[in-house]
């Protein structure tokens, strides 16, 4: 039994370690770089004026269809089939630096519905910042009684 879990555990370990190399809990306003690209989970309070955040060519912002920010999601970065990047942001934006070419970017809400959405974007990987947004449809109401 002994040697049955110590070859479990060796098999399991590098296979975990593998899937969470490429993903990462986000904390808020700390950068960090995933397999070349530079990202930080931002947008709230007076951290979202920190003058770091515009030397990030592009920002990916969480929002309702109206307009209003969301937080809480999964953002994975694709450049075609790679997906080099995921992370789970609990603020409205997703600040990248990645290399030149063309990326998806799929957010997908964390809790309640789950719905997910993608966008398209390139970069040159440097320049001025290009805002995208990923809009989500307002949760319904609740009822009133």
């Amino acid at each position: 039994m002994r040697i049955f879990l110590m070859t479990a555990v060796a098999a399991i370990f590098p296979l975990t370690t593998m899937m969470l190399a490429n993903q990462a809990l986000a904390v808020q306003d700390t950068p960090t770089t995933m397999n070349g690209v530079d990202t930080v989970c931002t947008g709230v309070g007076s951290a979202k004026d920190d003058p770091r955040w515009a030397a990030y060519p592009i920002k990916i912002v969480l929002a309702t269809s109206g307009g209003a920010d969301l937080a809480n999601a999964h953002i994975a970065l694709n450049k075609g089939r790679q997906v080099l990047m995921q992370t789970e942001c609990d603020a409205p934006w997703v600040l990248l630096r990645a290399p030149s070419g063309s990326y998806t970017a799929t957010a997908t809400l964390i809790g309640g519905s789950g719905q997910s959405h993608n966008a398209n974007f390139s970069t040159t990987g440097s320049g001025p910042q290009k805002e995208i947004t990923i809009a989500f449809a307002r949760p319904p109401e609740a009822p009133t009684q």
